[in-house]
């Protein structure tokens, strides 16, 4: 199994990596130059890539090597992956050399069937790769391969300029800090998909899908630390996911990363006082909210407020919306590229993958962290469910911005208890989900047409029939909010008084 982290660099900086000091630091023995030729072979309907499996033939210095992997990443940031691979006589592949290393044996079988089908080569690398094998005085290493290069594939050719780090032994903590430490010097960019990928994707057009949170198998026997670390590494995954579709400007790409964070920003909440995140963690998640949060609010009024507006035809707002949400998505463009953003995915990679919150690498043994999570994560689930009551409980029923504050507080209480639902009664919890569910739809409408008094001003310019709607699309919203204010009461009562089973 190999577990690495994979970082684009720009073309132009490839010579100062090479020749960046912190790697002739930590280098045993210097950095080795290898010329690599990588043949993929699957059949002609690529039915390897179809269920998981790469297979290569790499010929380096006159000697050729043969490889399967799994291609699916299984974490966020790090990518483990299965690999097997044997020494070959010349470049043809001979799978059945490997099947036999293979578990489990459905892989095999796999790899078995592609070669009575006739492998034929799809496509191949040519790669320039430095390499560096990193010690630490504490024994962990880290090898760093330096590729510059392209992918020959269909008779395209793409540019190959990556950083691979792979841990050897030990722990990621040193993995994290030297990309962050790389990054500091050039600017990187997280890379989630293989070269294999790359090639695959040059010769079929697939369409990006926006990627919903996944729930998170927890064990009965787990700690609360434990637990901690699978869920945030969970919703890290889900907005690693659906980066390839926000670059696409795809609308629920964007919606769907902005859950993931949103998650993940209410799980760090939760554990505040238990494993506090570092300061420019908690502000780099901030800033990657309000920029996410920009672009999605003019989604919503383009694809959705402006639904609800009875009276007028709302279609030339719609369109005007719809080409400010488009700025706004060209500008988010920016956010993705941004060294920021590359720190912030770094940083929480790191923090969540080293349990970084341990104080000198120990956990208190009287920590709650230290307990089994079915009994520790019981009190954070009440704080959640007591700050929702007192919210409601202090809510006067006119301000907006109480209003929003009880959704938070919902929306929180509800991602706990999806988040331990395993630990749960699970009849009790898909219930108190769907109810917090319902509450946080109508408290969310409400919301949206809040925001929409906020937007709609700026489409009120000048005294044209735009303008004429936009004022009408407002009066109608606000008016549209009040007159909801009995009904918002009774959910609010009912969801005063909602608990989890103990």
């Amino acid at each position: 199994m190999e577990t690495e982290l994979k970082l684009q660099v720009p073309p132009a900086q490839l010579d100062r990596m090479r020749q960046h000091p912190m790697l002739a630091e930590f280098a045993a023995d210097g950095a080795h130059e290898h010329q690599l030729i990588d043949t993929y072979y699957d059949t002609a309907a690529h039915d390897l890539w179809k269920q998981g499996l790469t297979l290569r033939v790499r010929e380096a210095g006159g000697t050729w090597v043969q490889t399967v992997k799994t291609a699916a990443a299984t974490s966020p940031g790090l990518h483990e992956r299965g690999e097997w691979e044997c020494a070959l006589p010349d470049a043809t592949p001979q799978p059945d050399l490997l099947a036999r290393q293979i578990k489990p044996s459905a892989l095999a079988q796999l790899l078995a069937a592609a070669e009575a089908k006739q492998l034929v080569p799809i496509f191949r690398n040519v790669t320039r790769r430095t390499t560096w094998s990193l010690r630490w005085p504490d024994g962990d290493e880290v090898e760093c391969a330096l590729d510059a290069g392209r992918i020959e594939s269909g008779g395209n050719n793409t540019e190959i300029a990556e950083l691979e780090l792979e841990i050897k032994r030990g722990s990621s903590t040193h993995l994290f800090e030297l990309a962050l430490a790389l990054h500091a010097d050039i600017p990187l960019r997280m890379s989630n998909d293989s070269k294999a990928a790359r090639g695959f994707a040059m010769l079929e057009a697939v369409p990006t899908q926006a990627v919903k949170a996944t729930r998170v198998k927890l064990g009965r026997h787990a700690t609360l630390e434990d637990t901690f670390q699978r869920i945030g590494l969970n919703c890290v995954q889900q907005m690693e996911s659906n980066v390839p579709g926000v670059l696409q400007q795809d609308v629920e790409s964007l919606h769907q990363m902005r859950v993931g964070l949103r998650r993940l920003r209410a799980l760090v909440d939760m554990f505040g006082e238990l494993a506090p995140a570092p300061a420019d963690i908690g502000e780099g998640l901030d800033w990657l909210a309000g920029a996410l949060g920009a672009t999605r609010d003019w989604d919503v009024l383009a694809d959705s407020t402006l639904e609800q507006v009875k009276g007028i035809d709302p279609g030339a707002l719609r369109l005007a919306a719809r080409a400010r949400a488009g700025k706004l998505h060209s500008q988010l463009l920016q956010t993705l590229h941004s060294a920021r953003f590359t720190h912030v995915l770094l940083s929480v990679n790191g923090w969540l993958h080293a349990r970084q919150w341990r104080l000198d690498g120990i956990l208190p043994k009287r920590s709650p962290l230290a307990e089994r999570a079915s009994k520790a994560c019981l009190p954070l689930l009440r704080k959640a469910e007591k700050r929702l009551s007192k919210r409601i409980a202090d809510f006067d029923g006119k301000e907006p911005q109480h209003r929003h504050r009880i959704r938070i507080a919902a929306k929180k209480a509800r991602y706990g208890a999806e988040f331990f639902r395993d630990l749960l009664p699970a009849k009790q919890v898909k219930q108190y989900v769907a109810q917090l569910s319902e509450l946080q739809d109508h408290l969310g409408m409400l919301n949206d047409f809040a925001v929409a008094d906020q937007l709609l001003p700026e489409l009120q310019k000048g005294n044209g029939e735009l303008a004429r709607h936009a004022a009408y699309a407002r009066g109608y919203l606000v008016a549209a909010s009040e007159a909801d204010t009995r009904e918002l009461a009774a959910s609010l009562k009912a969801v005063a008084k909602l608990r989890l089973p103990r």
